[in-house]
């Protein structure tokens, strides 16, 4: 799944890859503080919480909230590298990235239009 074709420059990474960066990080935060609460509600020995998808456990859910993080942290590393020529395409795809984890939030409040990108057909 590949997100617009736009070319990203320097200068809009630094500040709308940062605020998007905070806005993942948040909800990702917000994610893993719902499946902490079901978790505790659970081991309480209130009834179990199913509507997760069936198979899923919040524990893989919640694992797979860590593994976002870690994502977003190795897409923040790519951000980063100098302005050579051969670090650009590489740079973009963090955007890109970024933009496809944002892309399940485009409901939420703080999301922004600029983050919406048309996939390529």
């Amino acid at each position: 799944m590949f997100y617009g074709a736009e070319r990203v420059t320097t200068a809009v990474v630094s500040s709308t890859t940062t605020d998007l960066v905070r806005f993942l990080l948040a909800r990702v935060d917000e994610d893993d503080d719902l499946l902490r609460r079901l978790h505790r509600r659970q081991s309480r020995g209130a009834e179990p919480v199913d509507d997760l998808g069936g198979l899923r456990s919040i524990e893989r859910l919640r694992a797979e909230c860590e593994a976002k993080r870690g994502v977003i942290g190795c897409a923040q590393q790519l951000l980063v590298l100098r302005d050579q020529p051969a670090e650009k395409p590489v740079r973009d795809a963090a955007v890109h990235l970024l933009y496809a984890l944002a892309a399940p939030y485009r409901n939420h409040a703080g999301f922004r239009s600029e983050w919406e990108h048309r996939r390529r057909r």
